[in-house]
């Protein structure tokens, strides 16, 4: 592969359309300032993409609703699958393109802990099964779950509008983080606005904007559905189960310092993998939940 690899997006949505045709999944974190084009990017690509597919994509695609994610991969839980379509209620057809607008929401590493959470990473397995191609935006990619990180094949940043670096997972049996991560935060303090440097570089993409028509119909799918989603009772109920979980966290760490003689750090950083800070912070709340308690 040459320096600088400049594609279209066409030509990228080509490859993805092979990656699915030959039974392996394609999962795509965009990350980039706000503003910078990341919804722009996922969606124009998606766009493409289902052209070349043959499936169907609109705005209506987007979500920012884990739940409805989960229901267009798996379909409604319980449900039967229909006889004519092969399909449960609520599911999409195969090769299609979904598209969780605000996967920082959905996938926060923080909350690695949350029961919805932990199965909606495992029900991702249903998207190579399906060859659904699946396309999420985030600020930044390093705060997702870990996890949810593995799953992704691709990971596109978009450093300026129209402009989008793309990097894969390093093909390596020997290594345990296939994205070299520290390696490649060097490289680009070395080489600004040089992504062909990264080991993991695929290629770079122009994209141009949203026109007026889109931009509307954007800013109509997005003021409806992420507001139902942020108000939904679900929502609320998610916010008070992770204060649950948090407090559970909290005594599990407590009994390890105490019991065990951990240190707080040694249980963050070898054990539950979060930053110390964090788990100093459950750890202080869980201590706060216990009247008169001293540890």
């Amino acid at each position: 592969m040459s320096n600088n690899r400049e594609i279209s997006l066409n030509e990228f949505a080509k490859m993805i359309f092979s990656l699915l045709k030959s039974d392996r999944d394609v999962n795509m974190g965009v990350a980039g300032f706000t503003g910078s084009g990341k919804s722009t990017f996922s969606t124009l690509l998606q766009k493409q993409y289902s052209k070349i597919s043959g499936s169907y994509w609109g705005f209506d695609r987007m979500t920012w609703d884990r739940k409805e994610l989960m229901r267009w991969i798996d379909g409604e839980p319980q449900s039967d699958i229909n006889a004519s379509t092969g399909l449960k209620k609520g599911q999409l057809p195969e090769y299609s393109a979904v598209l969780p607008d605000e996967l920082f929401h959905m996938f926060y590493r923080r909350n690695w802990h949350d029961g919805g959470q932990i199965d909606a990473i495992s029900t991702f397995n249903m998207c190579r099964d399906r060859h659904l191609f699946l396309c999420g935006n985030v600020p930044n990619f390093w705060m997702l779950d870990s996890a949810f990180q593995e799953r992704m094949r691709f990971y596109a940043f978009v450093p300026e509008r129209g402009t989008a670096w793309v990097f894969q997972q390093e093909t390596n049996p020997w290594t345990l983080d296939p994205w070299n991560k520290n390696e490649n935060m060097k490289i680009f303090r070395r080489n600004i606005g040089k992504p062909e440097k990264s080991p993991n570089y695929v290629c770079t993409i122009k994209f141009p904007d949203w026109d007026a028509a889109e931009k509307i119909e954007y800013l109509k799918i997005r003021n409806t559905k992420r507001v139902e989603a942020l108000q939904s009772p679900s929502t609320e109920i998610q916010k008070f189960d992770r204060s649950k979980s948090i407090l559970a966290c909290g005594h599990a760490i407590n009994y390890l310092n105490v019991q065990v003689g951990l240190s707080v750090n040694k249980i963050a950083k070898e054990i539950i993998l979060i930053d110390p800070k964090t788990a100093f912070t459950y750890s202080n709340k869980a201590l706060a939940s216990i009247p008169n308690t001293s540890l």
